[in-house]
């Protein structure tokens, strides 16, 4: 879930995508590397993850940085919602 209030994005991901087994499932791997891609790249990103849900909390959300770093990632995660519809479910 893609959640925007103001200056604050909030980015909530939780459970499997289950295309295929554990270790081999490129649904989970694209949407795992997108995201820890974006939160190792953006600045004042405080993240939690807690009984396998993982929180990142964008606190400057409209920096030109962050701001193109979270574009591509929800554009990039379209299409991969567009292609394995069945496997990842996403919330904006």
């Amino acid at each position: 879930m893609m959640k925007r209030k103001n200056n604050k994005m909030t980015i909530t991901a939780s459970g499997h995508a289950e295309y295929s087994a554990y270790g081999s499932d490129i649904v989970c791997a694209s949407f795992s590397t997108l995201l820890t891609h974006t939160v190792n790249n953006c600045t004042n990103v405080s993240v939690s993850d807690e009984n396998g849900t993982l929180t990142a909390i964008f606190l400057d959300a409209n920096r030109i940085e962050n701001k193109t770093l979270l574009n591509a990632l929800k554009n990039t995660v379209s299409q991969l919602a567009s292609q394995y519809g069945d496997y990842i479910k996403i919330t904006f």
